[in-house]
């Protein structure tokens, strides 16, 4: 889980020599999905900061927007370092391993797809790697394709200032193949990203907001 979630939304960071905090980040329409993410997490035995799932806005650069997300994040953990060396440079920038490969699974696969996956009504899904740098996304195709014989391609997000950024499409035939070892470990309100399910109408208005928080400031 945690490896498809970092692949996605949420954010690693260091803190200290041998800890690491993992926060979870949501759009405020996906009160359900986040909702599971947490109830997960406390299963797993992560301890966390609070908990309520709160509520800020973030100003997104890519795109010269404002929109509002849904978060929650773990305290500092020894558990969490190891996962934080696969993910972060010395710098404590998030980097895609090159062995990425290796910590794929079906359910990780979905957990990503749910967290930062985007429906593509004529089939597939596209997965926004907006983030990351061309290499990293090519690491992910090679993996992708290697590990679970997806075919992929390039799909182009111009965002602010003509800026281009690359998103993994996974095409249809290839996302037909994998469907039934997704479907089991995704959350019903995110099967449509995958086009499968319905689309549930989700209700934030319960959410504690932190008005502009700047989540990766917290101690």
């Amino acid at each position: 889980m945690l490896v498809g979630v970092i692949l996605g939304d949420a954010h690693i960071k260091r803190t200290g020599l041998d800890k690491a905090f993992i926060s979870f980040e949501q759009s405020n329409k996906k009160i359900e999905y986040i909702k599971y993410l947490q109830s997960l997490t406390k299963e797993g035995g992560l301890p966390l900061m609070d908990e309520n799932i709160k509520e800020y806005l973030r100003n997104d650069t890519r795109y010269n927007t404002t929109n509002k997300s849904l978060y929650f994040r773990t305290q500092s953990l020894e558990e969490l370092k190891p996962i934080a060396d696969v993910f972060l440079n010395d710098s404590g920038n998030k980097v895609i391993p090159t062995n990425i490969a290796d910590y794929l699974t079906p359910r990780s696969l979905a957990f990503w797809i749910m967290d930062d996956g985007q429906q593509v009504k004529r089939g597939g899904v596209t997965l926004c790697t907006d983030s990351f740098k061309s290499n990293e996304i090519q690491i992910l195709r090679e993996a992708l394709k290697n590990k679970f014989n997806l075919d992929t391609s390039i799909h182009n997000k111009k965002g602010k200032n003509e800026d281009n950024y690359e998103r993994i499409y996974i095409n249809k035939d290839s996302l037909d193949n994998i469907k039934p070892s997704l479907k089991e470990h995704m959350h019903e309100s995110m099967l449509y990203k995958i086009n499968e399910g319905e689309i549930i109408k989700q209700d934030s208005s319960e959410i504690e907001s932190d008005g502009d928080l700047n989540i990766f400031d917290i101690d």
